[in-house]
């Protein structure tokens, strides 16, 4: 979709003191090889007091504080996440709405996985351009991958998972990056690699932890759908989503000056996001990226607001962002930057 009228005003990350790879080697958390496959330096883990709620109101209030809108202008808040929200039966979109945006509009909790956040650009400007007297909307994410649960040395050998969150504020006042285009491309077929042949039970069973993406996969690709073809479909979604969304805006995923992706290792994202589109490694955050780690939904969002902060955002740069969410679905945006962001304070 082509958009008109809608620019990104802020954006913000946070994002916990990063731990080193090499001391998770030597104390047997992580293994050399893996590490070497990766290019892993470190990555940020989550310390007492980083609750996942917590960490994306750390990441909202620099969005917010950088947009200069009031709250009143707001009438959309998505919070994107991957897992757990810091406790059951409670509704963490109102409390991020609570104290960000004053309680204003209303707040939707988003569960697409890695692409939740770059998803939820399609639902915000949807939203401003629905005829809503509102001028703008917050998108939040935040995720925290902790034991016994997760193993984040080991849920893929090709990166390792982090804690962190980022936001990004949507609207119709002029802002320092116009959103040109948006695309998203969904092969549900390929839900089952994140399930594999499990069963669903009513409560999150703990005989499961920590959650093995790796075993459901390769139960998923011996029973249903080969691997080799499950990569074939990937990689044609990919190119897909970001050829046309590119397309939208008039130029070529080889043209733009930024490319964002998932915090993957150096190997997996050259594999599989940058090789499919004939983009070199160095138009990314990578050395960014092989410090945070892969942060579910947040990887997007923290790479735009760390290219702010190094002052690498020029006008008339354009910046392809690209998301990839288990289920499988994947979301292309390009923006436009248009004046320089001042960055506020981490």
């Amino acid at each position: 979709m082509k958009y008109h009228g809608l620019y990104v005003n802020g954006v913000g990350s946070w994002y916990p003191k990063p731990f080193p790879v090499d001391q998770a080697v030597s104390e047997g958390h992580y293994e050399a090889e893996l590490q070497e496959r990766t290019g892993m330096v470190s990555v940020a883990i989550a310390g007492e007091d980083d609750s996942q709620p917590e960490m994306a109101v750390r990441a909202g209030r620099q969005a917010l504080g950088q947009s200069g809108l009031a709250d009143e202008e707001f009438g959309l808040l998505l919070h994107a996440t991957a897992g757990f929200n810091g406790l059951d039966g409670w509704n963490v979109g109102s409390y991020l709405q609570h104290h960000l945006i004053g309680g204003n509009g209303t707040a939707f909790e988003i569960r697409q996985l890695s692409n939740g956040a770059v998803g939820s650009i399609e639902l915000a400007a949807g939203f401003l351009q629905g005829g809503t007297d509102r001028n703008a909307a917050l998108i939040t994410a935040s995720d925290r991958f902790e034991a016994p649960v997760w193993d984040r040395w080991h849920m893929h050998p090709g990166l390792i998972f982090g804690d962190g969150a980022s936001a990004l504020v949507l609207s119709r006042r002029p802002g320092f990056a116009k959103l040109v285009s948006s695309v998203t491309v969904a092969h549900p077929e390929l839900e089952g690699m994140q399930r594999g042949s499990l069963p669903f039970t009513p409560n999150s069973d703990p005989s499961q932890h920590p959650v093995r993406i790796i075993d459901r996969t390769k139960d998923f690709a011996a029973r249903e759908l080969p691997l080799s073809r499950v990569v074939e479909l990937m990689d044609a979604a990919l190119v897909r989503t970001a050829t046309a969304a590119c397309a939208e805006a008039g130029i070529r995923p080889t043209d733009a000056e930024h490319v964002i992706m998932p915090n993957f290792g150096v190997e997996m994202v050259k594999r599989e996001n940058l090789d499919p589109l004939g983009i070199d490694l160095e138009r990314t955050p990578w050395r960014w990226a092989l410090e945070v780690g892969h942060v579910g939904a947040t990887d997007q969002f923290g790479a735009l607001d760390q290219l702010a902060h190094e002052g690498r955002l020029e006008p008339g740069q354009r910046v392809l962002m690209t998301g990839i969410g288990g289920g499988f679905n994947w979301t292309s945006v390009v923006l436009e930057i248009v004046d320089r962001p001042v960055p506020t304070p981490r």
